[in-house]
């Protein structure tokens, strides 16, 4: 495993290009595009403000980025760096902006959500589309790129609309079964749609692509509902996070409740394999304390031996958005595995085995988790926490490993390309990247420091 030297960087915004060759990061208002295994700088962009929003585009040929207090949007080819286009939504505002799936549209959210505006790079044509619906998740593609669902609201109702992205018509209209839409989400094989009510209502809701709906789920009444939502890669499972700590897994068949993961304080099976995060503490001459400490404490991951009680929280509960319930969720490549975060227990990472339907690792670290993701390719996930140390895990084994550089690189936040053979680190102020082995050596790796540790 290689480090890079560390870049600046504003806003934690760095992105791999879909093709996983290039890498944008934004410093206030450049934009810097480089080549992933040399890290040599391609093309520098100059935007007329600070950039607020990247996103390239799906065939990696061109980059938006937004600046939202101007209400505007610059777009650059990776191609032809004299050509650049401009967007300007005057005096409508801007919120949000992203491409649609054929890198030649853009669409852009005008202020209190009043519409959205389709804009054409290849036609110079503008669409209009109304009553898009301020949630947590309104808009969502199909996998194929063929179809835009988007979550509406008019005359205080809650709607979906269907959309054809290649002309833009609209194919489906219905109205949902909901108090508050939060969210919609297509399955990947694109055949369902998902949708989910409200923290306050326990609601999903199950589409087909005509707007008929297949299936609705409520797991309780009277208390805070759903916190996170997630599709298993291979459209078979739907897992829903809850704000009582426990993830059900829906089945694709019937709809209904397959099975549900609980996140109890306390690890009692013996099948159940713990990792804990130690600190090593560096010895010096005759097995002394080393002085002065070290910059920042090395650790190691130790196998505990259950039972095993984990570090809780306890939620504030006169405050809004209480730490408690599932707010994490996500399926490795293979839909082998399901990764979890209970917030109340936030020291914790959980690895569902989904083959077996049951918990099969609990990594524990010394901070709270900030962020995980799977390697696009294979079952290995990586986790941050804060500090100056980035966590992977595999089937074989698990590795804490210390970011090299001056000064204290608190890993706030990390990315995988689709190539799975680097791994891009952020910081508030900086990012780098870490050069991973093949699929054969770094699983290796992680075997044998696994087995030591």
């Amino acid at each position: 495993m290689n480090f890079s030297e560390v870049f600046k960087l504003s806003n934690q915004l760095c992105k791999f290009s879909p093709d996983g060759k290039y890498l944008a990061s934004c410093v206030q208002y450049r934009l810097v595009v480089r080549e992933v295994g040399s890290l040599q700088i391609l093309q520098l962009y100059s935007c007329l403000d600070q950039i607020q929003h990247v996103e390239w585009s799906a065939d990696s040929l061109f980059i938006l980025c937004a600046m939202y207090k101007r209400g505007l949007v610059q777009v650059w080819s990776l191609e032809q760096p004299e050509w650049h286009c401009r967007i300007d939504e005057g005096s409508a505002g801007l919120v949000a902006s992203c491409w649609s799936p054929d890198g030649r549209h853009i669409l852009n959210t005008t202020e209190f959500h009043l519409r959205i505006t389709v804009w054409s790079l290849c036609t110079k044509s503008v669409s209009y589309i109304k009553y898009p619906k301020a949630c947590q998740q309104g808009i969502a593609f199909s996998r194929d790129g063929r179809y835009l669902a988007l979550a509406e609201r008019r005359d205080c109702k809650d709607y979906v609309s269907i959309f054809v992205c290649s002309d833009w018509q609209l194919l489906r209209h219905f109205d949902t079964d909901t108090q508050d839409l939060a969210g919609i989400e297509w399955a990947p094989n694109g055949c369902v749609l998902a949708a989910w009510d409200t923290c306050l209502e326990y609601k999903v809701l199950l589409y087909s692509l005509d707007g008929r709906l297949l299936a609705t789920y409520c797991a309780y009444e009277w208390s805070l509902g759903i916190k996170s939502v997630a599709w298993s890669p291979s459209s078979q499972f739907l897992a829903v996070g809850s704000y009582d700590g426990k993830v059900r897994i829906l089945n694709h068949v019937t709809w209904k409740m397959l099975t549900e993961f609980g996140h109890p304080a306390a690890i009692s099976d013996p099948r159940v394999v713990v990792y804990k995060e130690a600190e090593k503490s560096p010895r010096g001459a005759l097995g002394r304390p080393a002085c002065p400490p070290p910059r920042a404490a090395e650790s190691k991951y130790e196998i505990a031996t259950v039972p095993v009680s984990l570090q809780t929280l306890k939620p504030a509960a006169d405050r809004a958005n209480p730490k408690i319930g599932v707010g994490a969720l996500a399926f490795s490549p293979d839909s082998y595995f399901l990764a979890t975060r209970n917030d109340n227990v936030p020291n914790a990472v959980w690895v569902w085995d989904m083959q077996k339907l049951r918990l099969f690792v609990v990594l524990e670290q010394l901070g709270p988790v900030r962020s995980f993701q799977w390697d696009p390719r294979q079952p290995r996930l990586a986790i941050c926490s804060g500090g100056s140390k980035v966590y992977l895990w595999s089937p074989a084994g698990c590795v804490s490993v210390q970011v090299p550089g001056e000064g204290d690189f608190q890993v706030l936040s990390l990315c995988w390309p689709v190539t799975g053979d680097s791994l891009a680190l952020l910081s508030k102020d900086h990012f780098c990247l870490c050069f991973l082995e093949t699929e054969d050596g770094a699983d290796g790796t992680l075997g044998q420091l696994g087995d030591h540790t």
